[in-house]
């Protein structure tokens, strides 16, 4: 008897402890339509790419990390979604809920959220709130030169895996070589 109360205590505190020290996170699920600013027009084939963020409380105060991503390509109707996901990884054991935030590229328009005219309607640029419908505008870039400086806003996210910002990065590197730059090599994983 004493045996199978001692099983059943160990099951609770195992219980707890998974609780608390949690391997999982749920990632907010985004949907949204991306148009062209000046025309509202919408942009198909634009990588949406949502990175979650990790905020770790420390002693010189938080340290924010990239944790996960997930992306889409918006359709013929400029529309993604990207749904929510359980993240089975150590990052959630401090927040079950990372933040996040929502970055928009296709060749010739402007980045979101780094280009200043690039808009969420109605929304906080750095941390759009998920499940909300958002219409997201991005300007359509007419000179060389403009291109060529809205490719030094975009970020590369070099912790997060390239199989999670694999088309994220494909637009890039297709926008590089539209305009004559070398590309970013494919990362190792």
């Amino acid at each position: 008897m004493k045996l199978t109360k001692r099983i059943k205590l160990f099951a609770i505190l195992a219980g707890i402890l998974f609780i608390i020290f949690c391997p999982f996170a749920y990632l907010s699920p985004f949907k949204g339509k991306v148009i062209d600013a000046e025309t509202k027009k919408p942009i198909e084939g634009a990588a949406v790419l949502v990175v979650y963020y990790n905020n770790f409380p420390t002693i010189a105060g938080s340290s924010i990390s990239p944790a996960d991503a997930q992306e889409a390509v918006t359709d013929s109707h400029g529309e993604f979604k990207i749904s929510w996901k359980i993240s089975w990884s150590w990052f959630g054991k401090l927040t079950w809920f990372p933040e996040a935030d929502v970055n928009i590229f296709k060749p010739g328009y402007g980045v979101f959220p780094k280009h200043r005219r690039s808009e969420a309607a109605g929304d906080n640029k750095s941390w759009p709130s998920p499940i909300k419908y958002i219409v997201y505008e991005i300007p359509k870039l007419i000179t060389v030169r403009e291109r060529e400086k809205n490719i030094t806003f975009i970020s590369k996210y070099d912790r997060i895996p390239y199989q999670k910002r694999k088309l994220y990065f494909k637009a890039i590197n297709k926008e590089r070589k539209n305009l004559g730059f070398s590309l970013y090599p494919l990362p190792i994983d």
